[in-house]
């Protein structure tokens, strides 16, 4: 009997150091995956290890071309070099879990940076229109006196105006003491009046399709807009020219700006706007936040058919045909 006792311990000893042999020799699976978005690759674990246990991450890059946020953790990041030509990077991801580890490394292809990932936009310029002059002709609506608050429609306006005609010297005050010198926000029909005061060539159209405005640019004229700015994106970097790059906490944020050309960039339209409400933010270079800023199509569709869906296009060229639509026949919209 204590010979059969015997034999069974030694049995169980065996399996046991069997086991705990299995548990030692088994190891993690390293992986990841990555994503470029716009100027930045985004890196995220997809290790997994057989019995379960957590794993701890350690990211790492020889190349100094490139700086990782964060070296120990799930995910990683780094953003694009500034390179004139495609790069290969490796990057290596090493796991453990505290007993055994494993590294995998990838080869990752950064794009060449250039100026729309820079911008923002994205990678691939598919088509582009700019209706821009070689004179400067943009106006910060904080610096027109003590109406600035609700100066954007005397600031877009003349803006428009010295667009059309070089040698214009008008101010926003100018237009501000002509319409409304008391105060109060502007409608879409003083733009038109103080256009018209000024003999340039304007017209109103419907936005019944957001690409009417491309359009309009394609035929070398500029737009006026009134639209609701709540409904535009919010910026999701400090350093991009997209979407809007200040607060509006509420609805009914009625807003003049204007549209003067576009970017499709893969497959995106962008409208290349001058806001007036730039109040003297700049970006790192010094540059003024509210030149040439880019908002995406379908939230400029979304925000004028909420709040005023038509345009009022300026035009360079003096025409004997009438354009547009009647605007004493609409409902106006205001703006601030």
């Amino acid at each position: 009997m204590k010979k059969i006792i015997f034999f069974f311990c030694i049995i169980s000893i065996i399996q046991s150091c069997s086991s705990d042999s299995e548990v030692k020799n088994s190891s993690p699976n390293a992986d990841f995956n990555y994503k470029i978005k716009i100027d930045e690759i985004k890196l995220s674990d997809n290790s997994n290890d057989a019995d379960g246990d957590p794993l701890i991450c350690e990211w790492s890059c020889q190349s100094n071309l490139i700086s990782l946020s964060n070296k120990n953790g799930i995910s990683s990041s780094f953003e694009l070099t500034n390179s004139n030509q495609e790069q290969e990077i490796d990057i290596t991801l090493t796991v453990n879990d505290t007993e055994s580890e494993n590294s995998v490394t990838k080869t990752i292809l950064i794009p060449k940076l250039t100026e729309s990932i820079k911008l923002g936009l994205g990678s691939q310029v598919n088509e582009e229109k700019s209706n821009d002059v070689n004179y400067d002709w943009y106006l910060d609506q904080s610096l027109t006196g003590k109406r600035s608050s609700v100066n954007c429609g005397p600031t877009s306006v003349t803006m428009a105006i010295k667009w059309a005609n070089e040698d214009f010297y008008g101010k926003p005050e100018d237009a501000r003491n002509t319409f409304k010198p008391k105060g109060g926000w502007w409608y879409t029909e003083d733009i038109i009046s103080y256009l018209n005061l000024y003999h340039v060539s304007n017209y109103t159209i419907r936005l019944d399709n957001i690409d009417n405005l491309k359009e309009q640019l394609d035929k070398n004229n500029i737009l006026i807009i009134c639209l609701d700015m709540f409904y535009i994106s919010n910026q999701k970097k400090d350093s991009w020219h997209v979407d809007k790059f200040y607060t509006t906490a509420n609805k009914d944020w009625g807003h003049f700006i204007i549209a003067k050309g576009y970017k499709v960039v893969d497959g995106k339209v962008f409208y290349e706007i001058y806001d007036p409400n730039g109040y003297e933010r700049k970006y790192s270079d010094g540059s003024n936040k509210g030149v040439n800023r880019y908002y995406r199509a379908e939230d400029l569709d979304k925000a004028t058919n909420i709040w005023w869906d038509y345009a009022i296009v300026v035009s360079q060229q003096k025409s004997k045909t009438k354009k547009g639509i009647n605007p004493s026949t609409i409902k106006h919209q205001k703006g601030r």
